[in-house]
């Protein structure tokens, strides 16, 4: 049996179906407002707009030093992009602000200071010469802050305010020496470099090295920065007839002692040359006759990454071009970041003295193998390559460590007093040759 469904009762037009207003209204009205607070609230919190975290990347763009720096400055931002492209850190964006150091340590310290100070980063992430990176870790120390330091580093610095990722001596000069002495039979080496701390930190390592195993350094020459005066040196490398040259120079002196190396006839099959500080955008760029058939240490080389992380190589060149070429400096910047970012996840807060602490036990896959911090010095244990230059500008890796090499900022071939008054002599020299040196500018510097 069916039933009548019954219309149900329609209001008179123009009656108001909600509640009387004398009775019901503000009610419905303090509803609404508490309604759209909160789903104001819960916008915010969802879409991100929490206080930033920021990080201050402290660099070179202006200088002698710059076209290396911009390098680092792109992986560093490359990296960050993608920390904001899955996420953010802790629900939070990541932010961040590039200051210029220009060419000389006060410039460096006056830019981290306004970096702590005006932009309140909660991280320095940046310097590529001892000198940049010594006025910065006075400025992170006075403030009981944190530099992420990825370049290299000439050691006897230890600080708990600073995380060093690049490679000391002991991880570079020691497995190169190591390596010429069983392949090339080496026991005379000729080193020249830039006349800067690192450098000659590294010397200085290599001849407590050599006398160790009855080898010798025949010859020694430190250029001024971007000096591209180099016929004293290469005819002190005839003179003193080595077996191999080290060479620590980069950018326009280390194209120039290759050059003139090539043009007075030396041949890397009778003198080979061992690059440390030349990246792979200076190899494209010089001639293949200049370079071919000598010898790179690095940590890796582009093509021959050593572990499955592989994906900053083609990240790099979506976002910056195909012909733009990668680096181990590049690497170990973008490592810097992504060391960091992993131990503001563990510490769960950006908080600077929280993540100084977990940032100690970080490791971190890398083309070049497995990065990690030593917990007691802070610097990186790193691995080694060593390859040769082919003519087309690639390199052949010959031969890696098998593991990543421990820190040793204070090597044991001198103590840590005797390390302390060699920096000592250096910062004394260096002195007296700015008190000594013309108001002209050097051979091969610009005005």
């Amino acid at each position: 049996m069916s039933r009548r469904l019954t219309a149900p009762a329609t209001a008179p037009i123009g009656a108001s179906t909600l509640p009387s207003p004398r009775f019901g209204h503000w009610p419905w009205i303090l509803g609404a407002i508490l309604l759209t607070a909160f789903c104001g609230w819960w916008v915010s919190q969802t879409l991100g707009e929490k206080e930033p975290i920021i990080v201050g990347i402290l660099h070179a763009r202006s200088g002698p030093t710059a076209p290396q720096e911009r390098l680092l400055i792109d992986a560093e931002v490359l990296a960050l992009e993608e920390i904001n492209r899955t996420g953010g850190l802790l629900g939070r964006r990541v932010s961040w602000v590039i200051a210029d150091g220009g060419n000389d340590g006060t410039s460096f310290a006056r830019q981290a200071e306004r970096l702590i100070g005006v932009d309140r980063a909660d991280v320095l992430i940046g310097c590529w010469s001892a000198t940049s990176r010594r006025a910065v870790v006075t400025v992170v120390e006075a403030n009981d802050h944190l530099l992420v330091h990825p370049s290299r580093h000439e050691g006897f610095e230890e600080s708990p305010n600073v995380v060093s990722m690049g490679p000391l001596p002991n991880q570079q000069i020691a497995p190169a020496v190591a390596w010429c002495r069983e392949t090339m039979s080496a026991r005379r080496i000729f080193m020249v470099g830039t006349d800067d701390p690192w450098a000659r930190s590294a010397g200085a390592f290599l001849g407590d090295q050599l006398a160790g195993i009855n080898a010798s350094i025949v010859g020694e020459e430190y250029l001024p920065l971007g000096s591209i005066d180099v016929a004293p040196t290469i005819e002190a490398i005839i003179t003193s007839n080595p077996d191999v040259v080290f060479s620590l120079l980069a950018g326009e002196s280390a194209a120039a002692l290759l050059r003139q190396l090539r043009e007075a006839g030396v041949r890397p099959a009778d003198l080979p040359v061992m690059i440390f500080s030349v990246s792979d955008d200076e190899l494209r760029s010089m001639p293949p006759d200049d370079v071919t058939g000598n010898y790179v240490v690095a940590g890796y080389f582009p093509g021959n990454e050593r572990t499955a992380d592989q994906t900053f190589v083609p990240a790099f060149r979506t976002r910056y071009g195909n012909d733009r070429p990668t680096s181990e400096q590049a690497m170990a910047a973008d490592g810097a970041v992504r060391l960091w970012a992993e131990a503001v996840r563990e510490a769960g807060t950006a908080d600077v003295a929280i993540v100084r602490s977990t940032i100690r036990h970080q490791t971190l896959p890398s083309p070049e193998g497995v990065i990690a911090v030593d917990p007691e010095n802070r610097h990186a244990w790193r691995n080694l390559s060593v390859g040769r230059i082919r003519p087309d500008g690639q390199i052949d890796t010959l031969w890696s460590t098998r593991g990543p090499t421990r820190p040793t900022p204070f090597p044991a071939t001198r103590s840590r007093p005797e390390w302390g008054r060699f920096i000592a002599s250096l910062q004394r020299e260096k002195a007296l040759r700015r008190t000594a040196e013309p108001s002209a500018p050097r051979p091969g510097i610009a005005p």
